[in-house]
């Protein structure tokens, strides 16, 4: 999709609107003038001024109204199909990870994308459980994250 300069500083200056708002709510340090709200509330105000930099200059080029064009891969089923089997398995992977563990989802998730982008199977699959684990044993074990456990695989980890 291609987003006319009007539209996308229409999103960014509402972007920026929204996480100055939410960053209200962040709490101070006591004692000190700025707080956990500081760093987004500046971010916001940048976005903000961006917004309304980019909506002036589409208006001063003539842009009256808010365009949007799709972009020629949308018109490619398989296209179209690979972005929703992708957010499929991001959905899957969010539902799935803690009752079946890491490995196995992303083992799944992996896998299908793979496939699904043609990738040949047997490679897909050698790809899939090598970054499995590597990813596993560089999170888990080196960097500490709690990754969501199988009790079935638990006796690897």
């Amino acid at each position: 999709m291609k987003f006319n300069d009007l539209l996308l500083g229409l999103l960014v200056l509402l972007g920026g609107i929204a996480i100055y708002v939410s960053a209200l709510g962040f709490t101070d340090i006591p004692g000190q003038d700025y707080g956990a709200g500081t760093m987004p509330r500046a971010v916001a105000v940048f976005a903000s001024l961006l917004g309304l930099f980019m909506i002036v200059k589409a208006l001063l080029a003539g842009l009256r109204i808010p365009g949007l064009e799709l972009a020629p891969w949308l018109r490619s089923r398989r296209s179209v199909l690979s972005v929703v089997v992708a957010l499929a398995l991001v959905v899957f992977y969010i539902v799935a990870a803690p009752s079946i563990g890491f490995v196995p989802a992303s083992l799944v998730v992996m896998a299908v994308l793979m496939l699904t982008l043609k990738t040949k199977p047997l490679t897909a699959i050698a790809v899939s459980v090598l970054a499995c684990v590597v990813i596993q044993q560089a999170f888990g074990r080196l960097l500490l994250v709690p990754l969501p456990r199988s009790e079935f695989l638990g006796f690897l980890w």
